[in-house]
């Protein structure tokens, strides 16, 4: 127990450090850079990333969650994802005067060419990185990532002072990349060194694994990334660095709250998979957690977007301030999606998270397609965002099947937050009336804050009226619930069986 709990901290310390570090990098880089150069990066990294979320992870994790861990299945493991990762850099390398033809940017060759590089990286450091994280090395994988964003960092912005524009993110990301290499195979060297080992046979017995994994991760792929591949594809690099900010600022709360959260709930789910009136209990505790933290972040900083945008990143900046709105939906809607496939996997229902996210990136792509023609920017992430808040219905209401959760308590549980948010909205809105402009850091921290403390007051009043109260367990409860039978379901009576 103890040492899951180092685990986990040192994964949460790690994402969180790993978040503050590089969006502050980001931040000084953004008023030395303009939101085309960030536009070009933006362009490559879409690939890179498709590349490593569909190919080089559905290799990895069928070897990290499998049985066998001997060194001849990594040396496999290095040797396949070396080989992908070659391949497709130069496939990446040979297509690069194409996307130069279709952008219409000579200037994005040599950022696609140096991107290429880093794809590389990411095959030649996969099998490293599967042991760390199969031993539960976190301690070492969060060492490694503040190392690597540190080096990068330095390296972009001693570069992007002496004029290096675009090519300084290059760098940034090479460099990156060779310094986690490099901590990764040190703290290996002693136990483990790659050979070159080619199998057929382990392609064969992994293979329908490494499928599902794919298939996964490519749906995962589109409803995260597939925003910023549209407004790519239909806008050019200006708009991209526009939509990367404001996805860049937004995702940070997404990440840090969210993943960490997702965590705790996996394993709560898992040890309570065979008790649906647990399982009831602990999803509204985790929904209502989830809500109640991500609320006020996108909240107040939608309402300050445009000040807040000038004021960190700059001028050049503020036309992305129009997409905080819309992007914070998204995050939101996608956040309580992710708790209920949580869920879903600890419970053995797995068949409807993909049909899911395939029904909801669907959706999302159309209404981002036919609203970016009249609105641009905006109206791809206006169709996101419904697709994301459809999605997350739809799961709600399968969810409430399997666990027997009325549609009433599941306002319940969202009210507090909704309330807070609305009374954290108004208030800042108004404060303009009192004579208060926000224009700079003191006035931007001061109206923050108040909008933080309107959104405590807010959500703690609608908590107390709506009659939460904590039961023996620890967990929030409606009166009246912690006097229901075991199984029961909230809304007949009847007593339920385990989820088929």
């Amino acid at each position: 127990m103890i040492a899951w709990k180092g685990q986990s901290a040192w994964s949460i310390a790690d994402n969180f450090a790993q978040q503050a570090l590089s969006f502050a990098i980001f931040a000084v880089l953004a008023h030395w850079l303009t939101p085309h150069e960030f536009g070009l990066l933006a362009i490559a990294h879409l690939m890179v990333q498709f590349v490593r979320m569909t190919l080089l992870d559905a290799i990895a994790m069928p070897v990290v969650r499998g049985v066998d861990s001997n060194d001849a299945l990594f040396d496999w493991l290095f040797t396949l994802c070396t080989i992908v990762s070659l391949v497709l850099a130069a496939v990446m390398a040979l297509a690069s005067p194409l996307l130069v033809r279709f952008f219409g940017t000579p200037e994005l060759m040599p950022v696609l060419l140096g991107m290429s590089l880093v794809i590389v990286l990411f095959g030649l450091v996969r099998a490293h990185e599967a042991r760390l994280l199969r031993e539960g090395n976190f301690r070492l994988l969060a060492i490694r990532s503040l190392c690597s964003v540190s080096a990068g960092g330095v390296v972009a912005l001693l570069m992007v002072y002496q004029g290096a524009g675009a090519m300084a993110l290059v760098a940034q990301q090479l460099v990156a990349g060779v310094v986690a290499l490099l901590i990764a195979v040190a703290a290996e060297w002693r136990t483990w060194r790659p050979r070159w080992s080619w199998s057929t046979a382990l392609i064969r017995r992994h293979a329908s694994e490494m499928n599902k994994v794919s298939a996964s991760a490519l749906l995962n792929y589109a409803n995260t990334s597939g925003d910023a591949a549209l407004v790519t594809v239909l806008l050019g690099p200006y708009a991209t660095g526009l939509y990367n900010l404001a996805k860049r600022v937004l995702s940070a709360a997404y990440l840090v709250i969210g993943a960490s959260l997702g965590r705790v709930s996996v394993s709560l789910f898992v040890q309570q998979q065979r008790d649906p009136a647990a399982l009831r209990q602990i999803y509204g505790r985790m929904l209502a957690m989830t809500l109640l933290l991500l609320a006020p972040v996108y909240t107040i900083v939608t309402a300050l977007a445009e000040p807040m945008v000038v004021i960190v990143f700059g001028e050049k900046w503020r036309a992305s301030a129009a997409l905080f709105g819309w992007l914070s939906v998204a995050y939101m809607g996608q956040a309580v999606f992710a708790l209920g496939q949580n869920l879903s996997f600890a419970t053995g229902q797995t068949s409807r998270v993909p049909k899911l996210a395939l029904a909801q990136m669907l959706l999302a792509t159309t209404l981002a397609w036919v609203l970016a023609r009249t609105n641009g920017a905006t109206g791809v992430a206006a169709g996101f965002a419904l697709g994301s808040v459809a999605g997350m219905v739809a799961m709600k209401f399968a969810i409430g099947r399997q666990l027997g959760m009325s549609l009433r308590s599941f306002v319940v549980t969202i009210l507090p937050a909704g309330a807070g948010a609305a009374l954290s909205a108004i208030l800042i809105h108004l404060l303009p009336l009192t004579g208060m402009d926000v224009t700079e850091w003191s006035s931007l921290i001061i109206a923050g804050m108040t909008g933080l403390v309107a959104y405590g007051a807010g959500a703690g009043a609608v908590r107390r009226l709506a009659g939460f109260e904590r039961g023996s367990s620890g967990f929030p409860m409606r009166r009246g619930l912690e006097n229901r039978a075991p199984g029961e379901d909230e809304r007949t009576g009847k007593v339920l069986g385990h989820p088929s």
